[in-house]
């Protein structure tokens, strides 16, 4: 699994954190990355471009994106 180079330099300059979210899917090779309900509003509302960028690699990698409630994390 290799991230493409525009895509993190992208994020790395995003305030969003979605670059920890791509490094650590990488990293630790599951097949699916738990992510507060709240967090993807927010980024699909403040950066939407980043988020599709990153929901698209992650789809592409066959990496699910559960979404969970604050309180089930």
């Amino acid at each position: 699994m290799t991230i493409p180079d525009d895509l993190l330099n992208d994020l790395r300059s995003s305030p969003t954190g979605l670059a920890r979210i791509v490094e650590a899917v990488v990293r630790d090779r599951r097949p699916y990355v738990k992510i507060p309900v709240q967090t993807v509003r927010s980024w699909e509302r403040r950066a939407p471009d980043d988020w599709a960028k990153v929901a698209s690699w992650l789809a592409a990698q066959n990496v699910a994106v559960v979404q969970v409630c604050a309180w089930m994390r």
